[in-house]
């Protein structure tokens, strides 16, 4: 019989201005096991809903939040056993591991005031908040017809006045920089979702990308070139990278911390050693339609049902072998060979970071948000390697602070 720790795992911040979440429901039960990386429970915020993922192997031993409940950030939600090392959760005691035989521990009732519904805060989902804000309104006035009295979309009387320029404000103008292969028109569904909020949105072609005419460029090449956009700006920038853009976002940022407002990072590149090398080398190798159509499955959705014309377009493009340079950069097999998360923890405090993984990227793994600094607000979304293909509202709305 072996020893495992007893932790308490405490309701995680999920966003900068996050205070508070709501259990939206556990995915693991009293007793069960379960790995690292494997969903526990799916949690609400204003914004969206997330899952939470074990950041260790262990066993589910009470749960202190049931589904529903309001709770503050760093609060108890459960008691969990195991062997891993758990960084910044709470030790309880050294427990003997049950047996196979023994039933698993009841869950109690807690007596823990964080971990019950608040009743200071007006309950109400992330879609009838959104709506709230955007005719107007006021969720304190309005009766829920929810779960223990939760407003709903559906509660939403019709608007009432426009939003007020000021619960916009520190958007700031955005930089939208594209990963390796990409292009300024992969942010189109993302700016559209943009259009109706007061901010100035561009997308370049980075060198060598899309209708640039430039050489063949190196990482270095690419993280100068949006310096030289940050320089050239009257106002700083919040700069929303993807996968290789959100490596250069971050170097740039790190050059010229005067100039950037906020940064936010899609499956960032170089936050851990792995990475689907397979991949990275076949997008920049990739001359013919038939060898991008199988690497764009990869990618998600979207990129699978991408029209002929284009995928043709991609290849053609190709052929100028400008990428090559930047995937032998990037990645040596499955391995990264560009560092991310020390120029993160770096950065300003006065920069806000935000980074978005896909649930079901099949390139740059999910797990990689355990590695990210503590300064790092982290989301998980149910996408694959292209969040704003996958998600353009969500995106949207994480990148606006909606």
């Amino acid at each position: 019989m072996s020893t495992a720790t007893r932790l308490t795992l405490p309701m995680p911040r999920l966003g900068e201005t996050m205070d508070q979440g709501t259990i939206a429901q556990w995915l693991v039960r009293p007793g069960d096991a379960f790995d690292r990386g494997d969903d526990l429970l799916e949690l609400e915020t204003d914004k969206t809903v997330v899952d939470y993922p074990a950041l260790g192997s262990g066993r589910l031993i009470e749960i202190l939040a049931e589904p529903g409940d309001l709770v503050a950030v760093g609060a108890p939600i459960a008691v969990i056993e195991t062997d891993d090392a758990w960084h910044g959760l709470e030790e309880e005691a050294p427990t003997s591991e049950p047996s196979a035989t023994e039933p698993a521990p009841p869950p109690a009732a807690s007596g823990n005031p964080s971990a019950r519904p608040a009743t200071d805060k007006v309950r109400a989902t992330p879609k009838a908040r959104r709506l709230a804000r955007q005719r107007g309104l006021d969720v304190a006035g309005l009766v829920g017809s929810g779960r223990r009295g939760r407003v709903e979309a559906h509660d939403m009387p019709a608007a009432r006045s426009p939003v007020a320029p000021a619960s916009r404000a520190g958007l700031g103008d955005l930089m939208l920089i594209h990963g390796l292969g990409g292009m300024g028109s992969n942010w189109n569904a993302v700016r559209a979702a943009l259009a109706d909020r007061p901010v100035k949105v561009t997308a370049p072609d980075l060198p060598g990308h899309g209708t640039s005419a430039s050489d063949s460029p190196g990482i270095d090449d690419l993280i100068a070139w949006v310096v030289k956009q940050l320089d050239a700006s009257d106002a700083a920038l919040h700069l929303v990278g993807h996968s290789l853009g959100a490596h250069v976002a971050v170097l740039a940022a790190a050059q010229r911390p005067a100039k950037v407002a906020a940064l936010t990072l899609l499956a960032p590149a170089g936050c851990g050693a792995d990475i689907n090398g397979r991949f990275v080398t076949g997008m920049a190798a990739a001359t013919t339609p038939g060898e991008l159509r199988h690497l764009l499955r990869i990618v998600g959705p979207q990129a699978a049902a991408l029209p002929d014309a284009a995928v043709a377009s991609m290849a053609k493009g190709n052929e100028r072998g400008l990428l090559t340079r930047l995937a032998s950069e990037l990645a040596r097999g499955d391995n990264q060979r560009v560092d991310t998360i020390a120029e993160l923890a770096e950065l300003p405090p006065t920069i806000p970071v935000r980074a978005v993984f896909g649930a079901a990227d099949m390139i740059v793994p999910r797990d990689h948000i355990f590695n990210m600094p503590p300064r790092v607000a982290c989301h998980v979304v149910r996408t694959g390697h292209m969040p704003h293909w996958d998600a353009p509202r969500l995106i949207a709305d994480l990148i606006s602070g909606v």
